[in-house]
């Protein structure tokens, strides 16, 4: 009866901690490592996985590979030429351009994370001269996902399958992912071609109505000739630009604005508006935006978004001191779709949230400023390219490194942890920058992926759930057992990171193909492909959130596009995979 009670007693706190997660990640007010550091902290504490085991699971091989492979990428992004490589010297239609760009994009990303690769190409795709970001960013995004599916190291979550299954007895290599890797590849490629200059075509006369809209904040100056004066007389519901959303005064917020609302000495007013009528606030008498350079220096801005792993995420400005760490002041902000509210100093940052940038003489040379900000205006700034010597000795070492891989030689955590050391010792990358850039919340993430599998696993909810889709499969061909664990996958990776969905639904796919008796090596793929089928939400992967807003994208985007691109990729995993193992 004991015993009965205590596991009643482990159940409910494994589904307490679950749900707290659950719940902490769709809320959006907690970020992503904060909520799974509070996870970890509350297992140990409970005791639901002692903190020896807890500790063993963070020096687990994939997580080494993992973060291996991020400062291997930070190396890879200082060779120079990026630009011309994507799209070449001579102007082409979009479709064309699509046929280029996400041919690179996609064998790039299969052998390196794709966070790095959407980073280091939303820049020189922002500044094509002949298309917008916004018919080039997601598919960008889109198809990093599918290349990296070519394989086991081209996601996290991946990496993390194939370490886990190893933990069963399973092995999977770089040829098991290959095939139904590339058929993934070439169906998002094709179906990114022919549908994204349709789905992502703007409408005719469009261009006006879907300018950018960004949140400016203005300071009164103290004698200003708008103080006492209400909002109608001093003419700031007439502008062409812009439009006066809120008065914060007093740490108090005045919204909406009415035309007969005073304005006081010390007030901060927030205009929304397209960025391009700027000018038309500095031509205010008596108002003046801190830090802005005035309108014949406006060369001295600069548009950035937010990087996956910046220290500004979660922060305020004020909280990261912004202007001393960058030399530079924030003068507007922008976050897809969303209103923003109060003074712009003190609204937390969020990952893919773009700046306008007015700034000092020693920005361009900030060492910190590509693993924080991801700069569309200009080429490589804060980053010295990489001579043509190292340039070549990288690739070739880089070379080496994928062919080990591939040949299995030696264990591919070790490959990666000794190819990063490389990057370091060959000076690469600086051990400063390693330091700065090695992603410490990419490893709370992971850790508490690999936890809250563990805890899934021992609660007994992965067996009950997969003998519940084996009962539901019975009778129907092998594919539908197999479309069941990718869609099991798939719907965790929207609540969940995809290296936690995987992780999540492994137990799950393993014991379904144990119910009946199918190969596992099937079900484990399955797992991967669909932890990695992230298409539809722009909140569901990092890279979606790094092009959201540069990309001037709604939800409709990516319910439209990518609901084809999901399609595509799922019919090529399933039949491919079905087509292999039965």
């Amino acid at each position: 009866m004991a015993g009965i009670g205590g596991q009643l007693s482990a159940s409910i706190i494994d589904f307490a901690l679950i749900t707290m997660l659950a719940l902490a990640l769709l809320s959006g007010r907690v970020g992503t490592t904060r909520a799974f550091a509070g996870f970890i902290i509350g297992i140990i504490i409970t005791g639901r996985v002692s903190f020896t085991d807890a500790v063993t699971a963070i020096t687990s091989p994939a997580i080494i590979a993992v973060t291996s492979l991020v400062i291997v990428a930070v190396a890879l992004t200082k060779i120079p030429g990026i630009g011309q490589a994507l799209f070449g010297r001579t102007k082409l239609g979009m479709r064309a351009s699509l046929i280029r760009f996400l041919g690179l994009t996609g064998l790039v990303s299969a052998f390196t994370p794709n966070t790095a690769v959407v980073g280091a190409f939303m820049g020189p795709a922002s500044r094509h001269p002949g298309l917008p970001a916004h018919a080039l960013l997601l598919p960008l995004s889109y198809m990093a996902l599918a290349g990296g599916m070519l394989t086991p190291f081209g996601t996290s979550a991946s990496l993390m399958v194939v370490g886990e299954a190893a933990r069963h007895g399973l092995h999977l290599n770089v040829l098991d992912f290959a095939l139904p890797g590339a058929m993934v590849a070439l169906a998002v490629y094709a179906a990114l071609v022919l549908a994204a200059p349709m789905i992502l075509k703007r409408p005719e006369g469009a261009s006006d109505a879907d300018k950018a809209v960004y949140y400016v904040e203005a300071r009164v100056n103290p004698g200003s000739r708008l103080i006492g004066r209400n909002v109608g007389e001093n003419r700031l519901r007439h502008l062409q630009g812009f439009f006066l959303a809120e008065i914060v005064r007093h740490g108090r917020i005045i919204s909406p604005v009415s035309p007969s609302q005073s304005i006081e000495d010390g007030d901060r007013l927030i205009f929304v508006g397209d960025f391009a009528h700027v000018g038309e606030l500095h031509a205010i008498n008596g108002l003046s935006i801190d830090g802005s350079p005035q309108p014949n220096a406006l060369g001295a801005m600069f548009h950035a978004v937010i990087a996956h792993n910046s220290v500004l995420v979660g922060r305020t400005l004020k909280e990261a001191d912004f202007r001393a760490r960058f030399d530079a002041s924030v003068l507007a902000v922008r976050r897809g779709e969303e209103s923003l509210s109060g003074k712009l100093g003190e609204i937390r940052l969020k990952i893919g949230d773009s700046l306008i940038l007015a700034a000092g003489p020693d920005f361009r040379s900030r060492e910190n400023l590509r693993t924080n900000l991801h700069i569309l205006d200009v080429e490589d700034p804060g980053q010295v390219p990489l001579s043509r010597r190292n340039s070549a000795l990288l690739c070739g070492a880089f070379a080496i490194f994928i062919l080990v891989a591939i040949l299995q030689l030696i264990p591919f955590a070790l490959a990666a942890f000794l190819m990063a050391a490389l990057c370091v010792l060959s000076g690469w990358i600086s051990p400063r920058e390693t330091k700065r850039i090695f992603p410490f919340e990419l490893v709370i993430i992971l850790w508490g992926a690999v936890l809250l599998s563990q805890v899934i696993q021992q609660s007994g909810a992965s067996t009950v759930l997969a003998d519940f889709i084996a009962h539901q499969v019975v009778g129907l061909p092998h594919w539908a057992a197999l479309a069941a664990i990718f869609m099991l996958a798939w719907f965790m990776t929207e609540l969940f990171s995809n290296a936690s969905a995987a992780l999540i639904t492994l137990p799950v796919a393993l014991g379904t193909a144990l119910q009946l008796a199918l190969p596992a090596e099937a079900f484990v793929l399955a797992t991967a492909f669909g932890a990695s089928a992230s298409f539809l939400l722009p909140f569901g992967y990092q890279t979606h959130l790094m092009v959201l807003t540069p990309g001037e994208y709604r939800l409709s985007h990516f319910l439209r596009l990518g609901s084809v691109v999901l399609i595509a990729y799922a019919i090529a995993a399933i039949a491919t995979l079905s087509i292999l193992h039965f």
